[in-house]
Protein backbone atom coordinates (compact mmCIF):
# COMPACT_ATOMS: atom_id res chain seq x y z
CA UNK A 1 0.00 0.00 0.00
CA UNK A 2 1.28 3.42 -1.06
CA UNK A 3 1.87 5.75 1.91
CA UNK A 4 -0.60 8.57 1.83
CA UNK A 5 0.46 12.02 1.60
CA UNK A 6 -2.25 13.38 4.31
CA UNK A 7 -1.23 12.27 7.78
CA UNK A 8 -4.40 11.98 10.73
CA UNK A 9 -4.05 14.13 13.15
CA UNK A 10 -4.86 13.34 16.79
CA UNK A 11 -7.62 15.93 16.90
CA UNK A 12 -9.88 18.14 14.34
CA UNK A 13 -11.82 20.82 15.36
CA UNK A 14 -15.13 20.73 13.61
CA UNK A 15 -15.59 24.41 12.24
CA UNK A 16 -12.16 25.58 12.38
CA UNK A 17 -11.17 25.87 8.85
CA UNK A 18 -7.75 24.62 8.60
CA UNK A 19 -9.26 20.89 9.83
CA UNK A 20 -12.14 21.22 7.58
CA UNK A 21 -9.82 21.99 4.40
CA UNK A 22 -7.57 18.85 5.49
CA UNK A 23 -10.68 16.81 6.25
CA UNK A 24 -11.96 17.57 2.49
CA UNK A 25 -8.14 16.84 1.24
CA UNK A 26 -7.91 13.30 2.69
CA UNK A 27 -11.41 12.32 1.51
CA UNK A 28 -10.00 12.78 -1.87
CA UNK A 29 -7.20 11.26 -1.24
CA UNK A 30 -8.91 8.38 0.10
CA UNK A 31 -10.89 8.13 -3.04
CA UNK A 32 -7.87 8.58 -5.20
CA UNK A 33 -6.33 5.44 -3.57
CA UNK A 34 -9.04 3.20 -4.00
CA UNK A 35 -8.95 3.98 -7.26
CA UNK A 36 -5.48 2.77 -7.29
CA UNK A 37 -4.22 5.98 -7.68
CA UNK A 38 -0.20 6.26 -5.89
CA UNK A 39 0.89 8.82 -4.04
CA UNK A 40 3.21 11.33 -5.36
CA UNK A 41 3.32 9.93 -8.42
CA UNK A 42 -0.63 10.16 -9.62
CA UNK A 43 -0.80 13.08 -7.72
CA UNK A 44 0.87 15.60 -4.72
CA UNK A 45 -0.44 17.08 -1.65
CA UNK A 46 -0.76 20.91 -3.60
CA UNK A 47 -3.44 18.84 -6.35
CA UNK A 48 -5.71 17.55 -2.84
CA UNK A 49 -5.71 20.95 -1.86
CA UNK A 50 -6.55 22.40 -5.43
CA UNK A 51 -9.66 19.62 -5.47
CA UNK A 52 -10.85 20.34 -1.85
CA UNK A 53 -11.23 24.38 -2.38
CA UNK A 54 -14.53 24.61 -4.20
CA UNK A 55 -15.89 22.05 -1.89
CA UNK A 56 -15.05 23.66 1.48
CA UNK A 57 -15.93 27.23 0.10
CA UNK A 58 -19.64 25.72 -0.28
CA UNK A 59 -19.48 24.20 2.78
CA UNK A 60 -18.73 27.91 4.75
CA UNK A 61 -21.03 29.08 1.86
CA UNK A 62 -24.20 27.06 2.44
CA UNK A 63 -23.84 25.94 6.16
CA UNK A 64 -24.62 22.17 4.36
CA UNK A 65 -24.47 18.99 6.14
CA UNK A 66 -21.89 16.99 3.74
CA UNK A 67 -20.10 13.98 4.78
CA UNK A 68 -16.10 13.17 4.25
CA UNK A 69 -13.83 11.30 6.61
CA UNK A 70 -11.86 13.54 9.02
CA UNK A 71 -8.08 13.58 9.09
CA UNK A 72 -7.72 12.82 12.46
CA UNK A 73 -8.69 10.22 15.31
CA UNK A 74 -11.10 12.15 17.31
CA UNK A 75 -13.03 15.26 16.23
CA UNK A 76 -14.40 17.86 18.62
Amino acid sequence: MSKRLIKKLDLSIRGELSDEFMAIAYTIEESLISAGAEPGKDYNILDLYRLAQPFALEIFKSNENIKYFYASTNVE
